[in-house]
């Protein structure tokens, strides 16, 4: 499985999840925060996956008026 350019890295940090997005880490917890974002618990930490991270994007995209 390759993902995000690293073999087997399905889920993100917060930090790297930020970095994908092009987000701030604090917006990151706040959207997590309010289930803006989808999210896994791992302990007390929050995981993000790659490809729930992009079906977000693409169902947040807006698209062009052609």
């Amino acid at each position: 499985m390759v993902l995000n350019g690293a073999i087997g890295k399905r889920l993100l940090n917060v930090r790297e999840a930020a970095q994908y997005l092009g987000l701030e880490v604090d917006t990151v917890y706040k959207k997590a925060r309010l289930r803006e974002l989808p999210y896994v618990k791992v302990g007390r930490a929050l995981r993000f996956d790659v490809i729930a991270l992009e079906r977000y994007v693409e169902q947040h995209t807006i698209g062009t008026l052609d």
